[in-house]
């Protein structure tokens, strides 16, 4: 292994101090590689996703939700429970901006976001909403998010405990899309005992013993057969969250994986320059060197039209908080 580096990375006499990495042969080879990753852990997936959706298809609520937690996490906050009666919430806002063509927090029919809440069922205190437009990757969401100080403040205020995400397709401004809707909120006291209570009849009916009934004895033809009672059915209260997989935020998230692959590639490049330039200072072969920067070259111009590609259209608007003590639950 030692041997490979230096002969690949170390220019000395052994490779007549040029340093095989940077050979016109494996440049090509490297950005051979580049344009394979790129086609298939971008082109590919964005571009099918914007031909069918506007480019938001990779983006999923669990995913969402997922790096909502992430970035509270790096705030030293407690994380966010996906409420399913939450993510009911924003699901409804978002089938409705998709149905009627809006992208605001208010609808043309003036029917304002707490009227989802109440719809839903949803008894709150203090809540919060975030929308998104024209995005074809998931963290590049959240990351517009954070850049906006109100969108921001929604997503690490400590009021709120709880988080719901929706998305819905549909036509906006004559361009197929997907509205991404995300709710923050704390549950009212009453909800959270009434809720609590819930829980504990469960836990309570799965815990304790079931006395046995006398058995029930029916005449068939003349035998005895024994009818058991029928075991209760226990319906729990609690809906179990679904962690976004690693595969599954790779692809939900196609320009921020191919990044990576990128930076990787892009660092040894730069490491074996540095190498090239610093060791042996008289040896220098200026064919090398310009085959490093024409392949750092490459994988810049991919790096900035993968941004354009993902960002030309996308929009968020001013997010919008809001508390018990200043709605009419009405509209």
């Amino acid at each position: 292994m030692i041997s490979w580096f230096k002969k690949h990375f170390i220019p000395h006499d052994g490779n007549d101090h040029r340093p095989h990495f940077l050979h016109k042969e494996n440049i090509r080879n490297i950005i051979f590689v580049v344009l394979f990753l790129e086609i298939f852990t971008f082109l590919i997936p964005t571009l099918s996703h914007i031909n069918r959706t506007g480019g938001m298809a990779a983006v999923l609520p669990s995913i969402l939700s997922d790096l909502t937690n992430e970035e509270r996490r790096t705030q030293n906050l407690s994380t966010l429970t996906v409420s399913p009666i939450l993510n009911n919430a924003a699901q409804m806002k978002a089938n409705d901006m998709a149905t009627k063509g809006y992208f605001a927090h208010t609808s043309p029919e003036g029917i304002t976001p707490w009227y989802w809440l109440v719809q839903a069922g949803y008894q709150y205190q203090y809540a919060g909403e975030n929308l998104a437009i024209n995005f074809s990757d998931s963290k590049d969401v959240t990351t517009a998010w954070m850049n906006s100080p109100t969108h921001r403040a929604n997503i690490v205020k400590e009021n709120y405990t709880e988080v719901g995400t929706g998305i819905a397709t549909g036509i906006y401004k004559g361009k197929e899309t997907v509205f991404v809707a995300q709710v923050y909120a704390n549950p009212r006291i009453e909800q959270e005992n009434e809720f609590t209570t819930q829980i504990k009849t469960a836990i309570k009916k799965t815990t304790t013993p079931i006395k046995s009934k006398p058995k029930e004895v029916k005449n068939v033809l003349g035998a005895e057969v024994e009818t058991k009672p029928a075991e209760p059915e226990v319906i729990s209260s609690v809906v179990p969250e679904v962690k976004p997989t690693l595969l599954q935020k790779t692809v939900a998230s196609p320009r921020n994986s191919s990044n990576i692959i990128l930076f990787i590639i892009s660092g040894i490049v730069i490491l074996s320059l540095i190498l090239n330039i610093l060791i042996k200072i008289k040896h220098h072969h200026p064919d090398l060197i310009t085959n490093g920067l024409i392949t750092l070259a490459i994988i810049g111009a991919i790096l900035a039209t993968n941004y354009y590609l993902t960002h030309r259209d996308m929009t968020i608007i001013q997010s919008l908080d809001y508390s018990i003590e200043n709605i009419d639950i009405k509209k």
